[in-house]
């Protein structure tokens, strides 16, 4: 039987296979530490797949070398050598590279909050790979870069060891059920002077070493604007005593009433400042491994490492000349690749990791005195370099909104939209300050709907284009119909249909105005909040506050109080959108209209295509959708849907609908609701009301009800993918102390 590979290959892998695992292992390592940062400030698909396979290709790189070289260093010498091949003593010198490798880049340690948990499996893996380095060591004896080799594979195990730390402190049961511990928390069972009790586990002593201590939170906010240090310091103070993501306090009341003092005398713009620092440092000790090293003994401990790499380097390049000629000319190029990439990728995580909010929080400590100006030459210095991340406007038409380059974010600053009325209608509709970004898949199929246009129009217009173009329009029918076939027998009809919702989600900058006026309708129902009864109903209203608090209609309360919070906010987000729809964009400018369309869109894109975020609140989001969708087409007449004029499929809806007028309430369906809630809106108009003041009061609570009681877990992995302002939402209710 012939062969089933030429001999020539066989040849070339016997030769490269290390070699190329150990440049593979290592480019992957480069594109970690550059890309991985860019997780929290980016919401990009191509991105989140880019970096999910080089977090798997990279353990798996480095675990698949490890195994070659120990299978090469096992291969028998020949009859008339009695010590190991010089290729052999120098792949012993690659073994603790590996090591290094396997520790990761300190931008990532986790791809997702489960991976967390497998700290375990991290930690036999580390004893498992040093077990095979020192067997590699062992099979090379007598080696003359034995000194090289010990100290690489002392800061091999240092890198490895940082890691599974980290992954350990994320893992804890505290962050598993919550990211603030307040739910069946009584005023009476907290107290001040919680003791910490020493661990009696092994590992549990390893996390106690690198545990940071809790101190009483004291925070003073100057009579001035904030710097961009204090607001580094408020936020990592605040990280320190509201999260229990690594510690295992959970915060007293003292400290919540110093956070309300915080974020009663913050003006808007600064509080959205200290709360995307704060949630940078969640994230920081989530997915990296930060956590670990901004520790005095995980600065020791790197510092170990760094000096242990760039000594071996020395030890090796100041060798006799005659020693290092006796290796393979290749082999030494790789060796001084990996060790020259090494210490430069060391490099750039040492500035990364001096010049982190984390760090300079750390570093720096609040002055005696607030109100004094910050003159001191270090202060100063921290200002200048942490002024490179702080927030920035800019100014498009008559809006203020985030902007500054992606790479100097904390956040990606975008809201995303999806609307119901334009996905019916298959129609790509107007953002409300003007500025759309369409996701890879609104591209795509905006392609295809252009190109569809065109055909049409030329058939219509041109009889020899029409005769041209017939074949092939018979060629699409078929193909069509050939992937329609395709798409039943590999059922996947669910992932198309997921593809083409996710063709309409379209996503806008932060609007400086819209975040203002969250800020301060949360300050003011934490007004309200003095009693734990009053806290318990401003926390679990869906909009019956503000309706009751304007003396609405019956009717209006019951499609908030009586209906589930997913069908609410389908009822109320087509009500909002026919509403928007009628107002000719020509009348004078309300802000509360512009603020009620963003966040309904906003609301139920988070509905759809976050389900799993909102399985708590909204589980049959979905499905009602899909129903509101069957009522639509039954509904409208195709004359309706061929225009793909939202106004008029509006206007259609309301005259249609019965409304609930002379059906009873709780039997109608959603677009009956809906045309419901939008005849009550013009009549709470027409006696004085300002409608657009009372939506976008009912989609504040609407939104703050969604951020306290979703999903904590799918609400933590949103900042690994550019974060989200219902993140924002749910921190600053926590800290106004609006909490369930």
């Amino acid at each position: 039987m012939g062969q089933v590979l030429p001999e020539e290959i066989k040849n070339v892998w016997e030769r490269w296979n290390i070699r190329g695992m150990l440049i593979l292992s290592l480019s992957l390592q480069t594109t970690l530490i550059f890309f991985a940062p860019t997780r929290k400030r980016a919401s990009s698909k191509s991105l989140t797949i880019l970096l999910w396979s080089c977090y798997l290709l990279a353990d798996w790189s480095a675990n698949f070398a490890a195994g070659l070289i120990s299978k090469n260093q096992w291969n028998d010498p020949k009859p008339n050598q009695e010590e190991p091949r010089q290729d052999q003593k120098l792949m012993a010198l690659w073994s603790p590279f590996l090591l290094l490798h396997l520790g990761g880049p300190d931008t990532i340690t986790a791809f997702s909050l489960e991976d967390n948990a497998l700290w375990t499996r991290h930690l036999l893996g580390l004893i498992f790979q040093a077990f095979v380095c020192v067997f590699v060591v062992f099979l090379s004896l007598p080696n003359p870069l034995w000194p090289s080799i010990l100290l690489l594979f002392t800061a091999g195990i240092i890198k490895y060891l940082e890691r599974t730390m980290a992954l350990s402190v994320a893992s804890s049961g505290k962050f598993r059920h919550s990211g603030i511990q307040t739910k069946g928390l009584k005023r009476s069972d907290v107290e001040e002077g919680l003791e910490e009790r020493t661990p009696t586990d092994v590992f549990g002593l390893l996390a106690w070493m690198f545990r940071t201590e809790r101190r009483p939170m004291e925070i003073v906010k100057p009579d001035r604007d904030l710097t961009d240090l204090e607001t580094v310091q408020h936020a990592f103070t605040l990280y320190s005593h509201f999260t229990s993501l690594i510690s295992n306090f959970v915060f007293s009341f003292k400290d919540l009433k110093e956070s309300q003092k915080l974020f009663n005398v913050l003006n808007p713009q600064e509080a959205l400042m200290v709360l995307e620092a704060e949630l940078c440092f969640v994230y920081d000790a989530l997915y990296t491994k930060s956590p670990v090293l901004h520790t005095k003994k995980g600065f020791l401990f790197r510092v170990i490492a760094s000096g242990s790499l760039v000594w071996s380097f020395f030890m090796f390049h100041y060798r006799d000349k005659k020693s290092l000629d006796q290796f393979p000319h290749t082999d030494v190029v790789i060796t001084y690749t990996l060790f020259l990439a090494g210490m430069v990728l060391d490099l750039i995580s040492t500035f990364v990791f001096l010049l982190s909010d984390w760090k300079l929080a750390v570093l720096s400590k609040p002055q005696g005195n607030p109100n004094s100006n910050p003159s001191r030459v270090s202060t100063t210095v921290l200002n200048w370099i942490l002024g490179f991340k702080s927030l920035r406007w800019e100014k498009i038409i008559d809006h203020e909104v985030i902007a500054g380059p992606i790479i100097l974010r904390r956040w990606a600053g975008k809201i995303h939209a999806f609307n119901f009325l334009n996905f019916f209608l298959k129609t790509d509709g107007k953002n409300v300050h003007g500025r759309r970004e369409l996701t890879y898949m609104m591209k795509l199929f905006s392609c295809g709907s252009f190109f569809h246009g065109v055909k049409g129009y030329v058939m219509t217009s041109n009889k020899v284009a029409h005769c041209i173009l017939y074949p092939v329009k018979a060629f699409v029918q078929v193909s069509r119909f050939l992937v329609s076939y395709v798409i039943d027998r590999l059922d996947i009809k669910e992932f198309i249909d997921d593809l083409r919702v996710e063709s309409f989600v379209s996503s806008e900058p932060l609007n400086k105005s819209l975040w203002s006026f969250l800020f301060q309708q949360v300050r003011h129902k934490s007004r309200f909040a003095d009693t734990e009864e009053n806290t318990k109903k401003i926390c679990s209203a869906r909009g019956e506050w503000t309706l009751r608090e304007n003396r609405c209609s019956r009717r209006l309360i019951h499609y908030v109080e009586n209906v589930d919070y997913d069908e609410t906010l389908l009822l109320w987000h087509i009500a909002t959108e026919i509403c928007y729809q009628e107002e000719e964009e020509e009348t004078s400018r309300d802000e509360h209209r512009e603020f009620s369309k963003t966040l309904s869109d906003y609301m139920m894109y988070l509905m759809i295509l976050q389900p799993q975020l909102m399985s708590e609140v909204a589980g049959l989001g979905m499905l009602r959708f899909k129903d509101a969708m069957v009522e639509a087409e039954e509904l409208l007449e195709e004359s309706f849907k061929k225009s793909k004029d939202v106004r008029l499929v509006g206007e259609k809806i309301v005259s249609l609908a019965n409304g609930g007028v002379t059906g009873e309430l709780g039997n109608e369906g959603i677009l009956e609701g809906a045309s419901s809630i939008v005849r009550e809106l013009k009549q709470m108009q027409g006696r004085g009301h300002n409608k657009w003041k009372i939506l976008s009061e009912v989609w504040v609570e609407l939104i703050c009800f969604g951020s306290l009681h979703c999903d904590a877990m799918a609400r933590l992995e949103l900042l690994s993918k550019g974060g989200e302002l219902f993140a924002f939402v749910w921190l600053l209710m926590a800290h106004f102390g609006l909490v369930d």
